[in-house]
């Protein structure tokens, strides 16, 4: 069996793991693990290195910056102005500095490190472009709610159903109550894409003189199935 694993990395209380599990051709989350566990609680750093060191990832994909260089000023790098210019007007301030984020790129970059060993590839991602990307038009209002108000039962229960049939992976509709669970899928999506299907990702344009870990992927709003 192979693992790709999604995180949505925040605070010691606010960082959530979801693994997609390869098993000959099925693809399933894991669940009873990490934070599919005991009422979907957040993980810690140290859940998440014993993870890896244990399973064989093939890719593990963080949503939060891992790449730097001294001399982007500002903390805003090419790619991020790459993934602005793909949003709507009304989303670009979900792409933020490095900056910004303070304390976040620091606790991703020492978490890279810590699990580049034991794994196949480490990527960045933006889950909440991700989620946009792959909704059709009608309803790409879907990934503005669910981080403000919620998402009533109707919308959660047509989401799994979109899922399932989109890219094969059955997902239970209370997955969609929980914004950290929402993002870690879809970091764990892009790393499965990035082994099956590469060519639905969009690698982002880079800046010379990066040290950390990449590349920085979104799902690829050309191919995605329904998003044109």
């Amino acid at each position: 069996m192979f693992y790709y694993l999604g995180i949505d990395i925040g605070g010691e209380k606010n960082t959530w793991a979801i693994a997609i599990e390869e098993k000959g051709r099925e693809l399933k989350l894991l669940e009873n693990s990490l934070s599919l566990k005991n009422l979907y609680p957040p993980v810690s750093l140290t859940e998440l290195i014993s993870f890896v060191q244990k399973k064989r990832v093939l890719v593990l994909t963080i949503d939060a910056p891992l790449s730097f260089s001294l001399e982007i000023k500002g903390g805003l790098r090419r790619a991020d102005k790459a993934l602005r210019e793909q949003l709507p007007k009304e989303a670009k301030n979900w792409v933020v500095s490095y900056h910004a984020l303070m304390g976040i790129p620091i606790r991703s970059y020492l978490l890279a490190k810590a699990l580049s060993p034991y794994c196949g590839a480490i990527l960045e991602t933006h889950p909440r472009a991700n989620f946009y990307f792959l909704l059709p038009k009608t309803k790409k209002f879907l990934a503005f709610k669910y981080k403000k108000e919620g998402l009533n039962l109707s919308e959660r229960q047509w989401l799994a159903e979109f899922i399932e049939r989109e890219v094969q992976i059955k997902l239970k509709e209370e997955l969609f109550l929980y914004e950290g669970l929402v993002d870690a899928f879809f970091s764990a999506l892009c790393a499965l894409f990035f082994i099956k299907a590469p060519e639905k990702l969009h690698f982002l344009a880079q800046d010379k003189n990066l040290e950390g870990f990449g590349p920085f992927v979104v799902l690829n709003k050309r191919v995605i199935h329904n998003t044109t």
